[in-house]
């Protein structure tokens, strides 16, 4: 009727209850060293001896774990994977809840660089070298009608951004999480429900193996902005701000790798700009209308808008992997908490992509939650969760004004059937003020590496 299966490793044993009729979630029997597990993470006082298995019940069909995790995470992407990873490392007992499968999650090509500042977030515990590439070179070349020129976005006294594409930290943040830390990660997790009927948030969820239900002390959800996880919170707990700026970006993928410095463009013609993904490939952003779709934008009529908005006829055509639209639009849902379910990254906001902030605010979010959720659940000290939303809130207007920012200058400054030539000239201005006004350079450095 019933058996054990054991595997020492180390001096962390793993045991499997078997029961009859039973659907087991993972969840395992630790007896772990109260100084260190084989990864060498500190165990914090009380996970020595914790017995997580099933428990089946025949009335409803659903497997409900004994032993509930302390937190579950919704949501596989950068946020969720990024705050599993620093929380499991913690000894702090999560799942994440993700829909999609492992191979859909590390395939996603996804834009965006880790910020000066998020690689401090990864420092402070402990995981930038196993996590993160290389220095990324500190230059943009902003180009007005074809003519360059390079803005250093380095900064005395502070360390430079690394070359980690969202994709790249993606698939080393599970790898680290999965392979190295034995996290949990529930993949093909599909209605996912939750609810807040009584203090402790619980949640529902299907997969091929069954119907799955578990409490847990609290909910992160860090789904995007679709998903699930805010549309638990009752009407009228959240407001919304947003903005639409009425134009959209073509972003389109392409087997020709970026030869230079990164580039943001602006023409008559047009917004363009040119950034790595990888040491083959890199992907241009087109401006464009709100309305287009593929079938106006072949992949020859790609390549001689971006020859034209460069003013350089020797660019040649490569092959383009991927296109799509982004509509450019700023929102802010506040606040970031209901009871104990807390949302970040693009759950909580969303910033237009001329700003290269998406993900870095993510990594703000949870940097910020981490550290509070094991204040909470370690020490007993609840104070910096309840400061979460706040703390974060502060930091994220702050960037929504350096994405409008962006946004304006690097549209405006281009076609003036859009808004004008005065627009336009004052727009130019700005961008001259970055190579005149060290006081203009200094605060736009500061915003590239998310010190400000």
């Amino acid at each position: 009727m019933g058996g054990a299966a054991g595997l020492r490793l180390g001096r962390v044993e793993v045991r499997l209850e078997r029961h009859a009729g039973l659907r087991l979630l993972g969840y395992v029997r630790q007896t772990v060293s109260p100084r260190r597990t084989r990864q060498g993470v500190p165990i914090p006082p009380g996970l020595d001896d914790r017995t997580f298995k099933c428990e089946h019940s025949s009335m409803n069909n659903i497997n409900t774990p004994s032993v509930a995790p302390e937190v579950v995470i919704i949501g596989a992407g950068v946020a969720g994977l990024t705050l599993a990873t620093f929380l499991t490392r913690a000894g702090v007992h999560c799942v994440v809840l993700e829909r999609r499968d492992r191979a859909y999650i590390e395939q996603r090509n996804r834009a965006g660089v880790v910020e000066a500042r998020g690689v401090d977030v990864f420092e402070r515990w402990g995981l930038a070298d196993d996590l993160l590439g290389g220095p990324l070179a500190g230059a943009i070349d902003y180009r007005v009608n074809g003519a360059g020129r390079v803005f250093d976005t380095t900064l005395d006294g502070r360390g430079p951004s690394r070359f980690c594409t969202q994709q790249m930290l993606v698939n080393n943040l599970l790898h680290q999480l999965l392979d190295v830390l034995d996290g949990d990660v529930r993949f093909e997790a599909t209605d996912v429900t939750v609810s807040h009927d009584d203090s402790r948030p619980a949640v529902t969820w299907s997969d091929a193996e069954g119907t799955h239900a578990t409490s847990c002390t609290y909910l992160v959800g860090s789904d995007g902005d679709r998903g699930v996880s805010r549309d638990a919170i009752p009407d009228g707990v959240l407001t919304e701000y947003r903005y639409d700026f009425g134009y959209a970006w073509l972003a389109a993928l392409v087997e020709a790798p970026v030869t230079g410095d990164a580039i943001m463009a602006v023409s008559d013609h047009g917004f363009v700009g040119q950034l790595p993904r990888g040491p083959q490939r890199s992907r241009y952003y087109l401006q464009c209308r709100l309305e287009d779709t593929e079938q106006d934008w072949p992949d020859e009529r790609i390549w001689d808008e971006i020859r034209l908005r460069l003013n350089d006829q020797g660019i040649q055509d490569a092959a383009v992997v991927e296109k799509f639209f982004v509509p450019l639009r700023s929102v802010v849902r506040s606040p970031m908490r209901y009871r104990n379910l807390f949302l970040a990254g693009d759950a909580a906001h969303l910033v237009p992509p001329a700003s290269a902030k998406g993900m870095n605010l993510a990594l703000f979010d949870v940097g910020v939650l981490g550290e509070a959720l094991v204040a909470a659940l370690r020490d007993g000290d609840t104070a910096p969760l309840e400061a979460y939303s706040d703390t974060c809130l502060s930091h994220v207007w702050n960037y929504q004004d350096f994405a409008t920012w962006m946004t304006d200058t690097m549209h405006d400054a281009g076609d003036p059937t859009q808004h004008g030539i005065f627009r336009q000239m004052t727009a130019r201005a700005r961008l001259d003020q970055l190579f005149s006004s060290p006081t203009a350079a200094r605060l736009h450095r500061e915003y590239q590496l998310g010190y400000n």
